[in-house]
């Protein structure tokens, strides 16, 4: 019976992305045949999203594109470029609870959604770019034209027109000074 039921989860979580991915190429959205997409994301006007996972609160702005990797809570601005392997506002344990699991939280006659935190959404401005296998934690903010390079874990806000990397991240330098002197 189990069996039966894993199979059905599943078809239903496949039915569900694959009407999203539908969605988005009739918005004109270029998409990866393995994107999985909420059907309600807001993405008119994304130019690509590829091997990606894009959940139900994600808002992606016109223009922008996104590699690969998964979206769970964001507002995404116009003309981002996004590398692959990214984590986007990813769903959070409370740590104020007397359990971060869901499995026991369910076994002691809770919900499991007493272990999550609320969730806030990741905030992206206009023309960011963010490097490969960059972690944006939800609440983050990241300023307009700011760069998150590959590998960083985003912890606080980000200021626009920096350059952010490590681990956890912290500003290298200004890009947009470096852009106005045609370095």
């Amino acid at each position: 019976m189990r069996i039966v039921e894993n199979l059905f989860k599943a078809l239903a979580s496949w039915s569900y992305y694959r009407i999203g991915w539908l969605r988005a190429g009739w918005l004109g959205v270029r998409t990866d045949w393995r994107a999985r997409v909420s059907p309600r994301a807001r993405i008119s006007g994304a130019h690509a999203l590829g091997c990606i996972e894009i959940g139900r609160n994600v808002t992606i702005g016109r223009g922008s594109y996104l590699s690969s990797g998964l979206v769970q809570c964001a507002q995404i601005g116009r003309y981002c470029s996004v590398g692959p392997g990214v984590v986007i506002g990813p769903s959070e344990h409370r740590l104020s609870h007397w359990t971060t699991s869901p499995r026991e939280a369910e076994d002691a006659g809770e919900s499991a959604q007493t272990t999550r935190e609320q969730a806030v959404p990741t905030v992206i401005g206009d023309g960011v770019w963010i490097g490969a296998r960059v972690v944006l934690l939800q609440g983050v903010r990241v300023g307009d034209r700011a760069v998150i390079a590959a590998g960083a874990v985003v912890v606080r806000d980000v200021p626009a027109g920096e350059l952010w990397g490590g681990v956890p991240a912290k500003r290298i330098r200004s890009v947009t000074a470096d852009a106005a002197a045609g370095c």
